[in-house]
């Protein structure tokens, strides 16, 4: 019988210790828990955040919720909305408009990039507490800042409306006009273009007899037209040890697989090594359609993996103009290691979409002083909204 005592104490104890210890227990299976009854859509179109709605169903396992209330946080606490929504009963199917949310929050749809976020924290009350769906937060003493719902319970098995952000997403844009720089005649894989001037001239680039080119007229307007584009050689002191400036190297429209298996779009690009200071590129002004308010600009580059130096890198903008006149949008502004970061890919820089402008300039800044570092462009894009 003693024997028998002894075994049912030390199950008491193991069992309450295991209870005492298990957070995901106290929590989930006996605290206040509200779940998804399916794990929702948590991304949303940048261009409809009036219209958009976020929509789930919101159960109470435990049977034991009282209220489920909701706070909305936009970023790292830049804006705050308490007591979004109060339920009370369950289930519950739970809307939010995104545009009424950004008005409780005081941002407009004008300030949401597409990295934002914005979370929402449920505060869950029972008749034994209110547990806070934020994760908690622990101080240098160890004491906890935040809220009480764990990492555990944030896995997609659980489907978690304890907290939980929402997303942007840019939809495919429709092309107003661009380049690959496929209507131009190349040459082979070593030719140069021989350039005009004297080698550490700053001057407008031309082109020679034969590929590669540097300088293209378009042929016509229409969207399957490709754009006109003027180059141009800029000195930069100190760009390489060697020497400034250039007489021949391979610079201008080629077809190369030297580093990448395709371009973004076609056979063709820009390509610049062993400038020893910049190309600049600027490329003819493209119109948007009128009515359209929703617009951008991108293209493609790859940097050559290798090591590049404090003056080696790209600057591209767009000159463009508003309803309220003329402005530079800045697209990239990168150099030495911040190139590194991003070599041997094709890179796409993209200004997401703009409200408002009218037309756009495309000026590419490319520079370097060896041949390892080399640049190749493709895939320009002025674009606009689909509807």
């Amino acid at each position: 019988m003693k024997g028998i005592k002894h075994l049912i104490l030390v199950l008491t104890l193991l069992v309450g210790c295991a209870h005492e210890n298990n957070t995901l227990e106290d929590i989930t299976f006996r605290g206040g828990y509200v779940k998804f009854s399916e794990v929702p859509n948590l991304s949303f179109n940048i261009l409809k955040l009036d219209t958009e709605v976020f929509t789930a169903t919101l159960q109470d396992p435990n049977k034991n919720a009282t209220s489920y209330t909701l706070n909305a946080m936009y970023e790292d606490g830049e804006a705050i909305a308490e007591n979004l929504v109060e339920i009370t009963s369950f289930p519950h199917t739970l809307e939010l408009n995104i545009g009424k949310v950004l008005e409780a929050l005081g941002v407009t749809e004008d300030q949401i990039d597409l990295t934002d976020r914005i979370t929402f924290v449920a505060i869950v009350t029972t008749p034994t507490g209110t547990f806070n769906g934020m994760s908690p937060d622990y101080d240098y003493n160890n004491f906890n800042q935040g809220g009480q719902t764990t990492e555990r319970l944030k896995e997609v098995e659980h489907n978690n409306a304890m907290e939980f952000s929402l997303g942007f997403f840019q939809p495919q844009g429709k092309k107003i006009r661009g380049t690959s720089f496929e209507e131009l005649l190349v040459g082979g894989e070593e030719d140069t273009y021989d350039r005009n001037g004297a080698n550490d001239e700053t001057l407008d680039l031309i082109n020679g007899d034969a590929p590669p080119y540097v300088d293209y007229v378009a042929k016509g307007t229409e969207a399957d037209n490709e754009l006109g584009f003027n180059s141009e050689y800029v000195a930069i002191n100190n760009i390489s040890t060697s020497s400034l400036g250039f007489s021949a190297e391979r610079i201008g429209v080629m077809s190369l697989f030297e580093n990448y298996e395709a371009y973004p779009d076609g056979v063709q690009g820009f390509h610049s090594e062993d400038a020893d200071g910049a190309i600049r590129i600027t490329f003819d002004t493209v119109e948007v359609p009128e009515g359209q308010n929703n617009s951008g600009i991108s293209f493609e580059v790859f940097f050559n993996d290798s090591s590049w130096e404090e003056l080696d890198g790209i600057h591209a903008y767009a000159n463009i103009t508003t309803d309220n006149g003329d402005e530079v949008l800045e697209l990239i502004n990168i150099y030495d290691d911040d190139i590194e970061a991003v070599a041997g890919q094709w890179f796409e820089v993209n200004s997401g979409y703009q409200k408002g402008v009218r037309s756009y300039q495309l000026i590419i800044q490319i520079q370097s002083g060896a041949t390892a570092e080399s640049f190749d462009l493709d895939n320009i894009i002025v674009y606009e909204a689909e509807d």
